[in-house]
């Protein structure tokens, strides 16, 4: 049997906001928030169309928003917690600055010929995720060239995702709500002639002692955008003490997820509850 444990109220009561959240984070603690957001630029006017928001809310930081809106996030922090009577954590502001400013825009470079492109915006206006077009149009993107971006802000996420196929971002903004991105491999990158193909099933959890329900963590991906499942994951099983056992909710089997945890000898089983309802067990190494 596994048990949820979950915090006591006061220690999720109010947290002040933090330029490292996302903008789904800070609506959906504070929802009278958007009003703030409207009134700080008419950058964020995008917020008012519940399906854009929907996604584009969550891949955006507090901090990456406040500089496609021209603002100082320290600034941006302040006026968040002030119109919620908040206080500001201390440092808050700095708190997203790597994910802001690490390779968001490469040093210039030669041309690099494109051999694909994805223009994200009529997906996102359908209240579509893009990140599954955009890796599988990635995935065949052969060294030196380079797999060309149209969205509507720029997608700071994606940077640290497609790094690790051996991408470099080169982002302009060429209109208040277009950005262009050329994502180009670097010599070594790996190239695929067709996304990779999802490994089996995992099967049940070898027999093992008892759990106990202190040393089991239940967590929810289901509302979040690729690849923030996998990293929410990933991390929580890193503060997880060896021999624990942590229970996801998600909407779908996680394939790309499934090496990696193999990787670092977790024992692992998936059940397909309904249609878009899964849930996967995964169970640390004991030492």
């Amino acid at each position: 049997m596994f048990h949820r444990t979950t915090p006591a109220p006061a220690e999720a009561e109010r947290p002040p906001v933090l330029a490292s959240w996302t903008i789904a984070e800070v609506l959906r603690r504070y929802p009278e928030l958007l009003d703030e957001l409207l009134r700080a630029s008419p950058a964020f006017g995008h917020l008012r169309n519940p399906l854009v928001r929907r996604v584009q809310a969550r891949l955006a930081t507090v901090a990456h928003a406040a500089r496609v809106a021209g603002l100082e996030p320290a600034e941006l922090v302040r006026r968040l917690n002030e119109a919620a009577g908040l206080t500001p954590a201390v440092d808050a502001e700095r708190v997203a600055a790597p994910d802001v400013d690490a390779g968001a825009h490469a040093a210039p470079g030669p041309d690099a010929p494109v051999a694909a492109e994805v223009d994200a915006r009529p997906i996102l206006a359908r209240g579509e995720e893009p990140f599954a077009a955009i890796v599988a149009a990635a995935a065949g993107v052969p060294a030196g060239q380079a797999l060309r971006l149209l969205v509507g802000f720029e997608p700071v996420p994606l940077y640290g995702v497609l790094a690790k196929q051996g991408f470099v971002p080169r982002a302009r903004q060429l209109e208040p709500d277009l950005w262009e991105v050329l994502f180009v491999r670097q010599a070594g990158g790996q190239t695929r002639g067709t996304p990779p193909t999802p490994p089996p099933a995992a099967g049940p959890l070898p027999a093992a002692p008892p759990v106990e329900p202190t040393a089991t963590l239940t967590i929810d991906v289901s509302e979040l955008v690729p690849p923030e499942p996998m990293v929410r994951i990933l991390e929580t099983l890193a503060e997880l003490p060896p021999g624990a056992v942590l229970l996801v909710h998600h909407v779908r089997r996680p394939v790309h997820l499934y090496p990696r945890l193999d990787e670092l000898g977790c024992q692992h089983e998936t059940r397909e509850l309904a249609p878009n309802r899964v849930e996967i067990l995964i169970r640390k190494p004991a030492t």
